[in-house]
Order: C-alpha cells, then sequence, then structure tokens
C-alpha cells in the first residue's frame, strides 16, 4: 500500500509529464506545419518573382528587367538595414539607461541600510515620508 505523499507525487509526475508530452506534441506539430508552409511561402515568392521578371523583361528587355529588380531589392535590403541598426541602437540605449537606474537603485538600498542600522528610527521616518509621498493617489475626488 502505498503512502499519501507517494500517491500525491505519482499524481503530480503523470500530470507534469502529461502537460510536458502534450506541449512536444503541439510544439512538433506546429514545427513541421511552420515548414511547410515556409516552403510554400517560398515557392510563391520565388514564382512572383520569375513572373515580375519575365513581365519586366517583355517591356524593357531581359538585362534592364532583371537590374532593375536586383537594385529594387538591394534598396529594399538597405532600408531594413538601416530600420534595424536604429532599432538595435535605441534599444542598446534603454538598457544602459536601465542598468543605470538599477545601479542608482542599489546604491540607494545600500545607503538606506546603512543608514537604517545607524539611525534607525530617523531610516524608518523618512521611509514612511516616502511611502506617503510616493503612494499612488486616489481618483475619486472627496468633495
Amino acid at each position: 500500500m502505498l503512502s499519501l505523499g507517494a500517491i500525491l507525487i505519482q499524481n503530480l509526475v503523470t500530470r507534469v509529464t502529461d502537460r510536458v508530452d502534450e506541449t512536444m506534441d503541439i510544439a512538433k506539430r506546429n514545427a513541421i506545419a511552420g515548414l511547410f508552409i515556409g516552403t510554400l511561402l517560398v515557392t510563391a515568392y520565388v514564382l512572383a518573382l520569375v513572373g515580375t521578371a519575365v513581365a519586366l523583361s517583355d517591356r524593357y528587355g531581359t538585362v534592364p528587367a532583371l537590374f532593375g529588380l536586383a537594385g529594387g531589392f538591394l534598396l529594399l535590403a538597405l532600408i531594413v538595414l538601416a530600420i534595424v541598426a536604429a532599432r538595435n541602437k535605441r534599444e542598446r540605449e534603454l538598457r544602459r539607461i536601465r542598468r543605470q537606474q538599477l545601479a542608482a537603485r542599489r546604491d540607494l538600498m545600500a545607503a538606506a541600510a546603512t543608514v537604517a542600522v545607524k539611525k534607525p528610527f530617523a531610516a524608518t521616518a523618512v521611509a514612511l515620508a516616502l511611502g506617503f509621498l510616493l503612494a499612488p493617489k486616489s481618483r475619486r475626488d472627496d468633495d
């Protein structure tokens, strides 16, 4: 006869195993579907490029049409590269600011701990005052 703890652990392991198996099945199915959809999208893209090249070659000639398409895609790639570079620069700046804020908070907490050890009553009074001043305000008017 199993103890209550063993039954509970067995139940927990069974539930976790079922969830992991279910999640893995869904992930595999989604990966296979994603690959299939990606292959179809790439095929459609290549066929659209070929069709565009054929249509442009009828109108402008083969060589100018291909150079025009190549130039257009090069321009599009440069635009996307510029957007990604600007976004990465912005993210780096935000991370730098966030690190500075965290360092300032850490330094403030260290100073507060030092003050709390040396003058506990003053630290309590300052903490209560800051809590009162920084508390969220009520949106109701008490008129």
